[in-house]
């Protein structure tokens, strides 16, 4: 448990443990590879956080719609989603 605290590899018990951080936070192939890994991290935060918002958008565009007396076919095509999918969402904001 002492190793998972320690910020430098040479404070370390486990000589595995302390060699990878060692690897990974003081040498320039490690610092590389972290720094792409944070990058892919952070991209894909990114785009998951961008379709979370173009769904709820269209969730949003759903009901309002719904409120406004469209069919669901008609709403269906004005997301761009199939009746079935928007019929789903229709009901779940019915039962909540």
């Amino acid at each position: 448990m002492h190793d998972l605290h320690c910020k430098n590899a040479g404070d370390m018990y486990s000589s595995i443990l302390a060699d990878r951080v060692y690897e990974l936070k003081e040498t320039q192939k490690g610092v590389a590879f972290m720094c792409h890994e944070m990058e892919q991290i952070y991209s894909e935060g990114i785009e998951n956080g961008i379709e979370k918002g173009i769904e709820q958008g269209k969730r949003e565009t759903v009901l309002s719609l719904a409120e406004m007396g469209l069919p669901v076919e008609k709403i269906a095509k004005a997301v761009r989603l199939s009746v079935r999918e928007v019929q789903k969402w229709l009901d779940e904001s019915v039962s909540k």
